[in-house]
C-alpha cells in the first residue's frame, strides 16, 4: 500500500484528474483569454524593461562610486607616502642632529675635563708658590732681624771705637 500526504494539509484541494481536456466552445473567451495573456506579458516586459533600467542606474551610480572611491583612495595612498617620506627625512634628520649634539655633548666634556687639569694644575702651582713665598718670607724675617741685630751691634761697636778714640 502506497502513503499519500493529505493534500489539505498545506491548503491544496484535490484536483479529480480527466482523461480529456475540456476545450471551451465559446471562442471569444479564448480570444479575450489570448488578449489577457498577451497584455499581461506586454505588463511585464515593461516592468523587466524598468527593473533593468533601474538596475542599470543602480549599477552606473555604484561604478561612478568606485571610481571616486578608488581616486580617494590613491589620494589618500599618495598622501601617506608623502607623508611617510616626510616622517623618515625627519627621523633622520632629528637622529643625524642628536647625533652631532651628543658629540658637541662628548667634546664639551673632553673640553670641561682638560680644564679642570688645567685649572687644577695651576691651583697647585699656586699653592706650591705661596708655600715658598711664606718660606721666603721667614727667611727675609730671620734675615732683617739678623741685619737688625748686626746693625745694632755694629752701631755698638761704632760707639765704643768712639769712646776708645776720645780716651
Amino acid at each position: 500500500m502506497q502513503k499519500e500526504l493529505n493534500p489539505e494539509l498545506f491548503g491544496e484541494k484535490k484536483v479529480a484528474k480527466s482523461p480529456t481536456m475540456e476545450i471551451p466552445t465559446n471562442m471569444s473567451t479564448v480570444g479575450n483569454n489570448y488578449l489577457n495573456t498577451d497584455r499581461q506579458i506586454f505588463e511585464l516586459k515593461a516592468q523587466n524593461q524598468a527593473l533593468a533600467d533601474q538596475l542599470n542606474k543602480v549599477v552606473a551610480t555604484v561604478n561612478e562610486l568606485i571610481k571616486s572611491s578608488n581616486i580617494k583612495f590613491e589620494k589618500q595612498s599618495q598622501l601617506l607616502g608623502r607623508l611617510e617620506q616626510s616622517h623618515n627625512g625627519l627621523a633622520t634628520e632629528a637622529g643625524q642632529k642628536i647625533t652631532q649634539l651628543a658629540q658637541r655633548v662628548n667634546e664639551r666634556k673632553s673640553l670641561d675635563l682638560k680644564v679642570q687639569e688645567m685649572v687644577d694644575r695651576h691651583n697647585n702651582v699656586i699653592k706650591s708658590f705661596e708655600v715658598r713665598m711664606n718660606h721666603l718670607q721667614k727667611l727675609l724675617a730671620e734675615k732683617e732681624a739678623q741685619m737688625i741685630s748686626s746693625q745694632a751691634a755694629l752701631n755698638e761697636a761704632k760707639m765704643e771705637i768712639a769712646r776708645l778714640k776720645r780716651l
